[in-house]
């Protein structure tokens, strides 16, 4: 990640030149409630839930037909988190390209280790015909095998061949199948069904492997449906191109996390927030002068997060206000949590009895960001008080900066000024018992935020305000007040 300034310490404050009315997406408490979620599926047989990212691949690779009924929640395993299926074992994988985030555990190669029958024998050609070789793994593929493979998600799904096709006996009926084994999947020709679309199954290897695993058969007891614990909307209207870019790719990063409880989940973990992956410079105020930085917009992005997860009445365990006032977040002030890199991070604990799921997304026409907090509810209830406000200080007089690259003649205010403060929100988050879970004092210093003008050539700034002179490094005078704790002196 860059260390120079950069995330939401870069708020490209030249969006305010179009400065409106805030709009108010105010963020009322949410209550757990039954709503529906197309993105999950809840399966009563197994009293399992499955979402997002998985539900997905379950989906469009066959779903129930194919890789059966869930058998556990996602939840830690192997340093991974996973999920079991009656004939699969999906595994979440962050760290790899799109394609490869769910992938499924290598059961066959489990499986299938240390065998030495025939049917295991490397080849070092195919057998002709109209079966398909693979020399990476010895195997040929033929027959409805091939057609379901292919049809299935092929590679990326099931893997290699490693194993030519075999009879052997089921260990869920004990009736012999002809069958074939894969890096991940274990093929059966059931003859009872030729001709329809059950022709050819998997073989339940997931079940196999959780009664080998006992923390797969601890995660095993059913849980109820997902419902919706929390949720935050906030808008971002008057960006400029730059700062949107930067919220539509850093709001994506996010969706599809799954935290588990007990689980501790860092903002600034979350992603790689450099121009490598798709961040784009924009302007920002540091010490007083305008300067390009890195990341600006992130601050939107763990603002709506911050709230969407006090709204579920989660656990804060870190969370920085910004140093000034910011139009996006003005709706509810001291309702903000702003992320520095380095040292400066928002941070949260799920403590819930199950994993919690973020859903998230961006609506360029509403200038909107969305983010949904789904789990396992157990009746907690969030309630606010405030926002309460003391110590104004009005802004000082107005800064002026030249800059060469504007068109002659043009002037343009990238600050409306904003008076500094103390501002105290008060959140309370009950049990269905009346007992308190949280009781959070949500304090924030709001430093005062002076007007900021940028002129082109041939202006003549006022007289009665601050001139940065382009010349000389600028020192900007002590603050009035002083400036948040692990925030520096700049403008979020």
């Amino acid at each position: 990640m860059l260390q120079r300034p950069s995330l939401c310490a870069a708020l490209i404050l030249i969006v305010t030149l179009f400065w409106s009315v805030p709009p108010a997406h105010a963020v009322a408490p949410s209550a757990p409630g039954p709503a529906a979620n197309p993105g999950f599926a809840y399966f009563p047989e197994t009293g399992h839930n499955i979402g997002l990212k998985i539900k997905r691949f379950y989906d469009s690779h066959g779903g129930l037909d194919i890789f059966g009924l869930p058998l556990t929640e996602v939840f830690s395993e192997d340093g991974l988190q996973v999920q079991y299926f009656e004939r699969a074992r999906f595994e979440l994988h962050p760290e790899l390209p799109p394609a490869f985030y769910v992938s499924l555990t290598l059961l066959g190669t489990h499986f299938t280790e240390g065998r030495a029958e025939p049917a295991f024998q490397w080849l070092s050609s195919g057998p002709g015909g109209d079966r398909t070789f693979f020399p990476e793994s010895g195997h040929s593929l033929g027959g409805a095998f091939l057609g379901f493979w292919q049809g299935r998600g092929g590679l990326a799904a099931f893997g290699y061949p490693i194993s030519e096709e075999l009879t052997e006996v089921s260990p869920q009926n004990n009736q012999p199948y002809l069958v074939q084994y894969f890096q991940r999947a274990r093929f059966e020709l059931h003859p009872e069904n030729i001709g329809t679309p059950y022709e050819v199954q998997l073989g339940q290897l997931g079940r196999q492997f959780m009664a080998e695993r006992p923390a797969a058969q601890a995660a095993s007891a059913a849980v109820p449906a997902l419902v919706l614990l929390g949720k935050s909307i906030t808008g971002f209207a008057t960006s400029i191109s730059e700062r949107r870019q930067n919220i539509a790719i850093a709001t994506a990063m996010f969706d599809g996390v799954v935290v588990q409880p007990g689980q501790e989940y860092s903002f600034l973990s979350g992603g790689d927030f450099s121009e490598a992956a798709g961040f784009v410079e924009g302007y920002a105020i540091v010490a007083g002068k305008l300067e390009k930085v890195i990341g600006g917009g992130l601050c939107q992005v763990s603002t709506t997060m911050f709230r969407a997860v006090s709204n579920a009445g989660m656990e804060i365990t870190r969370r920085s206000g910004h140093s000034y006032i910011v139009y996006f977040y003005e709706n509810i002030l001291g309702f903000d949590a702003t992320v520095y890199s380095p040292g400066t991070d928002f941070r949260w604990r799920n403590d819930t009895p199950g994993p919690v799921y973020f859903t998230t997304s961006t609506n360029p026409e509403a200038a909107t960001v969305t983010f949904e907090v789904w789990g396992t509810s157990d009746g907690r209830t969030t309630s606010y008080t405030g926002p309460f406000t003391r110590n104004v200080v009005n802004p000082s007089v107005a800064t002026w900066q030249y800059d060469k690259a504007l068109p002659a003649g043009v002037v343009r205010q990238l600050v409306h000024g904003r008076p500094g403060m103390d501002v105290t929100y008060l959140r309370t988050v009950r049990m269905p018992d009346g007992s308190i879970k949280h009781n959070d004092n949500y304090y924030t210093h709001y430093s005062p935020w002076d007007n900021f003008f940028t002129y082109g050539p041939g202006v003549r700034p006022p007289s009665g305000v601050h001139v940065l002179d382009p010349r000389v490094i600028y020192n900007p005078p002590p603050a009035r007040t002083p400036v948040n704790s692990g925030t520096g002196n700049h403008i979020h």
